[in-house]
Order: C-alpha cells, then structure tokens, then sequence
C-alpha cells in the first residue's frame, strides 16, 4: 500500500468516526458518546478511535469541525437559514439533516456548562450568521434577528418535528421585506 492509499485510508477512517460521533451523539446524548460508542457506529475498534483521537472530547471537537466542513460543502448552512423557505421545505431540511440538527443542538448546551467547546460553536454560528446575511445582504443586527428566529424554528422541529413552522415563516417573510424595502 502507497503512503497516499494509507493517508487516504486513515482520512476515511477519521471521517467515518467523526460521522460515528454524530450519530451517537444524536441517538443516545453526550453522555451516551464513548470509544466503544463510536467505534461500534463507525465498525472499527476502540483502538481505531483512540489511535485518532486522544479524549472525547477531541473527538467532539473534531465532529462539529466535520460538520461544518459538510455543511459548507452541501449547502446545509444555506438550507439552515432557509431565510426563503416555506413551512414544508424547512421540514424536509429539518429531516434530511435532522441528525447534524440534535448534534449540535446537543453540543450547544453542553458549551454551557463546558466552555472549552465555545470556540468551535462560535465557528459554527458565524457560518451560519455570515450565509443569513450574505443571503439578505443585510448588516450584522438584522442578520442575527432573521437567524436567531430561523434558530428557533429549527430548534423547535428537535423537539417537534410535526410542528408547521409556515405561519411563523410568513411573518418573518413580512419582516425581511419590509427591512428591504426600507434599507435598499
């Protein structure tokens, strides 16, 4: 095997661990994420995880890295601010990433009580801030309100994904409008 095919092997290896993480992390809670955990998602051995990774910890830092660099890469970001959406294409975008959704949402109150992850959430919502105002060419204020709303109704679709986020969608349609109409 060439150094690239054994680079590219650990690569995949990382990754497929990363994606482990969220899963698990998804389905059972942070408290539910350890190496046994992961590997047994991910179909590897303890040993695998620890060989990449030298706590949980990195290895939920290095999850919610991975998520960003997916989210950036699918169009997540975009999908999550969803600032042109209606009720029902939020749903679906809700349940095609509903996974990322609860990881980070799982790590965001985590950061609460562990401020070492601050920093990559920080990462995480300025991505997310700078496609809300990228999208609405608005100025930072503005942006924050329409994301901070989207945030909510995304959070909401967590804990239930039945809930029709249309009328409130509506009203910040109405909102965005009339900030444009007035500051363009």
């Amino acid at each position: 095997m060439s150094r690239s095919e054994t680079q590219d092997d650990a690569s995949g290896m990382k990754r497929a661990l990363q994606r482990a993480a969220v899963e698990v992390v998804a389905r059972e809670g942070l408290r539910g994420l350890t190496y046994r955990a992961a590997a047994r998602a991910a179909g590897c051995t303890t040993g695998a995880v620890q060989h990449h990774f030298s706590s949980i910890d990195d290895l939920l830092q290095s999850s919610l890295d991975w998520v960003l660099e997916e989210s950036a890469e699918n169009g997540l970001i975009g999908a999550r601010t969803g600032v042109f959406a209606d009720g029902e294409e939020i749903r679906k975008r809700y349940r095609d990433s509903a996974e990322i959704q609860v990881f980070q949402y799982q790590l965001v109150v985590e950061s609460a009580r562990r401020p070492e992850l601050r920093p990559v959430l920080r990462r995480l919502y300025r991505g997310y801030l700078d496609a809300v105002g990228k999208e609405l060419g608005a100025d930072d204020g503005f942006a924050q309100l329409v994301f901070y709303a989207l945030d909510g109704m995304f959070l909401h679709q967590v804990a239930d994904p039945d809930v029709d986020p249309g009328p409130a969608l509506g009203a910040l349609h109405a909102v965005v409008a009339r900030h444009r109409s007035e500051f363009h």
